[in-house]
């Protein structure tokens, strides 16, 4: 039909049963909606996908891909959330940067709140939340240097934040500080990918490992 929108690919499915289901998050998809923006969500394509309706229990920014859980119920929602509050599920991510951290391995700890601008930054004044983000070189690419960053806290836009400030922008990351070098290529979006998730079934309290490779070979480690 002239001037519809074309179908979008299924969601890679990690791990699916009648309480969870982990996915592998493309990019430019949110997960819920937002404020002043329109488009499907990735909670309704998992919903059209599966047959039956998904909740979200934690986030990633659209533009950032990966390991995302879903509950498949209200009783699997109430399990899964307080694992998600209390940091007790393990995310692991990659991100490619603009410069070699230094030291190349360490623990950032700060209060982040955003400002009037929409951007989410450190603060010693007023309010904030308490985030820490653990990270450590994995290799150097063409167009940046590999990082592995554990989260001990989930704030929005943690990782992006922690590495701006310590100098070391996300490719790609336009809002945090990234311009493209002349002769190097201009990455679409930041170069952040959720790698690995573990937590702990809401129903069998089997504890869940699962991966997703990432797409970019920048952000594929050794």
């Amino acid at each position: 039909m002239p001037g519809a929108e074309p179908t979008p690919k299924p969601i890679a499915v990690l791990w699916c049963d009648e309480h969870l289901v982990v996915v592998d998050k493309p990019a430019r998809c949110l997960v819920v909606p937002a404020p002043q923006r329109s488009g499907t969500t990735l909670v309704d394509r998992l919903t059209r996908q599966l047959g039956a309706r998904v909740y979200a229990v934690h986030r990633l920014d659209e533009d950032t891909t990966g390991v995302i859980a879903l509950a498949r119920s209200e009783a699997a929602r109430a399990a899964l959330e307080p694992q998600f509050r209390a940091h007790e599920a393990e995310r692991v991510y990659l991100a490619l940067v603009a410069r070699a951290p230094s030291p190349p391995a360490g623990r950032i700890e700060s209060r982040l709140a955003e400002g009037s601008d929409g951007v989410v930054r450190s603060v010693t004044t007023g309010a904030g939340e308490r985030a820490v983000t653990l990270y450590r070189t994995l290799a150097r690419r063409e167009d940046g240097v590999l990082l592995e960053c554990r989260l001990e806290t989930g704030r929005r836009n943690q990782i992006r934040a922690h590495l701006a400030e310590l100098g070391c922008p996300i490719v790609g990351d336009r809002k945090y500080g990234w311009r493209a070098k002349a002769g190097r290529r201009n990455h679409p979006r930041p170069l952040l990918h959720a790698w690995r998730l573990t937590l702990v079934h809401p129903v069998s309290g089997e504890r869940l490992e699962l991966t997703a490779p990432p797409a970019e070979p920048e952000l594929t480690p050794s």
